[in-house]
């Protein structure tokens, strides 16, 4: 169980449209969704757990947890969910809120603690998850990521001018990495077509 006491947020807002527009929260693999994996993911590795999602199909309100709706309109991407994240954990009272996407369920199972331990040591305002499957190169997931929650406001400012990209608007702050490697399959492999689902019930099978 999780001993750092950090909160998190599922970003669940996307609009699916390489899987026809359908809410890949729901979509299956065996007899769990997507959603239910990364709940469960998560809420060994953080103590408060909510879910940023645009929808207001009822099936999210059936976990029983903070349902977020985007603080800004229009589909903004990522940013807004994550915006959405920092106000939500600055209102409840923390400085800082990790961030882990709906479509990646295969996230390590120790992603808070170290991207924790990485803010703590080189006093970074951002902390991302990256990754180096199969000998690759590093791979920035920038969805995934811990926040220092005063920065609310100029994200904000940011996202109002017309910023959408995570990276574009980090490169302002002061930021690290934590690269984690899995030897069968990218740690943050993330589902957006229907192909993708058939490779994850493979490694599922090989695992």
């Amino acid at each position: 169980m999780c001993d750092i006491n950090l909160p998190s947020v599922i970003l669940a807002g996307g609009r699916s449209q390489r899987m026809k527009r359908k809410d890949k929260s729901f979509l299956k693999v065996g007899n769990k969704t997507l959603l239910d994996m990364t709940i469960e993911r998560l809420q060994s590795q953080s103590h408060r757990v909510a879910i940023n999602t645009n929808s207001y199909s009822l099936k999210y309100k059936r976990y029983g947890l903070p349902i977020l709706h985007d603080q800004v309109g229009g589909f903004y991407g990522p940013l807004a969910g994550i915006l959405t994240a920092m106000k939500w954990a600055g209102d409840i009272g923390y400085e800082k809120v990790v961030t882990v996407a709906v479509d990646t369920p295969l996230f390590p199972l120790n992603l808070v603690n170290e991207l924790y331990q990485k803010m703590e040591v080189s006093n970074s305002d951002i902390v991302f998850a990256a990754s180096s499957a199969y000998q690759k190169k590093k791979i920035l997931h920038p969805v995934f990521g811990l926040w220092k929650t005063y920065l609310h406001d100029d994200l904000r400012k940011e996202l109002e001018r017309g910023v959408r990209k995570v990276t574009l608007w980090s490169e302002k702050h002061k930021t690290s990495s934590v690269c984690f490697a899995n030897d069968l399959i990218d740690p943050f492999f993330n589902i957006n077509t229907p192909e993708d689902i058939k490779l994850f019930k493979e490694y599922l099978i090989k695992k």
